[in-house]
């Protein structure tokens, strides 16, 4: 697929595929990461959709990030690796931003919403507070202000989620993986579990599990 760059509400976006697809696949960065960094990873999928890689709106070193770093940072030098108790500032507005971009590229359209790590708990937060998707994956993944979404995880209800974590994860514990599965089943999720032997990352078992879950929810194989 040929990779084209546009501007969507203030982020800067990578996109391919067919924009006339009824189907859009948005797909969310981790920390210290960028859109391309993601992009050929979701263009050698085959799926027929529009994709869009936003970059997240906060210069980072290296790369960019969805919100500041530093409670993230304060936890993760205390050894803490599963984030559940982390509520960052700029939660609200990076959520204010992604809701902006999905109503631009999908309001008429059936999405999936992908994030990794630090883009999974954005996806998260975003639909846990209203919303709309059609699926949802979540990669190297954890909970944050978890004490806000245990009540809104309801929400959830019907969804189809792909949950995948690596056992040998040093960025995110397994456990913490394992917890975001739970949370996703009790709020009634339609969860499909990969649990995967490498660390933090996207290896072929997620290229192919992802590629199982949006052709299993309408993204067809182009």
């Amino acid at each position: 697929m040929t990779l084209r760059e546009a501007r969507r509400n203030g982020l800067r976006t990578i996109e391919c595929g067919r924009r006339q697809s009824p189907r859009v696949v948005v797909m969310l960065h981790g920390r210290n990461m960028q859109a391309a960094d993601l992009a050929p990873f979701g263009a050698s999928l085959g799926i027929d959709a529009h994709f869009v890689f936003p970059d997240a709106p906060l210069a980072a070193e290296p790369g960019r990030t969805w919100w500041p770093v530093d409670s993230e940072a304060r936890l993760r030098e205390q050894g803490a690796r599963d984030l559940h108790a982390m509520d960052p500032a700029g939660r609200t507005e990076a959520r204010a931003q992604l809701a902006a971009l999905c109503n631009e590229v999908a309001p008429d359209k059936q999405l999936a919403l992908v994030g990794f790590s630090q883009g999974g708990m954005l996806a998260m937060d975003y639909v846990l507070h209203g919303g709309r998707v059609d699926a949802l994956a979540l990669l190297s993944s954890t909970r944050i202000a978890f004490d806000e979404w245990q009540p809104l995880l309801p929400r959830l209800s019907g969804l189809p989620m792909l949950v995948a974590h690596g056992r040998a994860d040093q960025e995110l514990s397994f456990a913490a993986g394992e917890a975001l599965r739970d949370a996703a089943l009790a709020g009634g999720a339609h969860v499909t579990w990969l649990p995967f032997d490498d660390g933090h990352g996207m290896p072929l078992p997620v290229w192919r599990a992802l590629r199982k879950f949006l052709a299993a929810h309408g993204a067809t194989p182009a």
